[in-house]
């Protein structure tokens, strides 16, 4: 009996945001200001659009740093993966669009286009807890319940 093992890969866009974030911390260290801000620009638009608070230090310092390099590096990339980006949003959704904005629109502003993404509501989110840390995710919740007591009698 012949048995084929098919592995099936999956893109997870906060490990690439650490990936990114290492590397471009790396680059910052070694002092190359420009292409850290580059490799910041592509960790948020290519992985989670949420990282940019990860790496506004580090850019605002960069900009600070060598502004000229810094800017245009950002900017070019920024530019570049945006455009890259829509097209391919066009060629799956079969119109002009831009899953990063609307990903950002909303789970910030609380619009956009729900079908996309999908709602869930509160039930959801206490599964997948438990699902994500089993005994210990009771545990944090009791926790929620227990600390009024603690507060009160520790520190009175």
């Amino acid at each position: 009996m012949n048995r084929e093992i098919y592995l099936q890969t999956g893109f997870l866009p906060s490990s690439f945001f650490m990936y990114a974030m290492s590397l471009s911390s790396g680059l910052f260290l070694l002092e190359k200001p420009a292409w850290a801000v580059a490799v910041a620009a592509v960790g948020v638009i290519l992985g989670w659009p949420f990282s940019i608070l990860a790496f506004l230090p580090l850019t605002f310092y960069s900009l600070d740093k060598q502004f000229k390099q810094a800017f245009l590096s950002g900017a070019v990339t920024s530019i570049a993966l945006l455009a890259l980006s829509i097209l391919v949003d066009h060629c799956y959704y079969q119109r002009w669009t831009s899953s990063v904005f609307n990903l950002l629109v909303y789970n910030v502003l609380g619009g956009g286009e729900s079908h996309l993404y999908g709602t869930e509501g509160p039930l959801f989110y206490i599964r997948n807890g438990f699902n994500n840390f089993n005994f210990c995710f009771i545990l944090a919740l009791l926790f929620l319940g227990i600390l009024p007591n603690c507060k009160k009698k520790v520190c009175p």
